[in-house]
């Protein structure tokens, strides 16, 4: 029998699931290069903050959107 998680346990495992996808998307961006993203940082004034800017962003916009939605779909399987 396995007993059931706690909500904040299934919301953190969502969330960093979501900081994942991010982080993944976020480098693919950077790899691709599709839509000129490292010219774009690397012509900035400061390409390392404009770096550390976008990786939390992606991984903040991401990790918070799939906690907001683990924590609808664990409130709505509960109940």
């Amino acid at each position: 029998m396995r007993r059931e998680k706690s909500l904040f346990n299934a919301l953190l495992t969502h969330f960093l699931m979501g900081v994942a996808l991010g982080l993944t998307l976020v480098l693919l961006l950077g790899l691709i290069d599709a839509f000129h993203v490292r010219d774009l940082v690397a012509k900035s004034d400061a390409p390392v903050q404009t770096t550390v800017m976008l990786v939390t962003t992606y991984g903040l916009m991401f990790g918070i959107g799939a906690a907001l939605t683990g924590l609808v779909l664990t409130l709505e399987d509960e109940g």
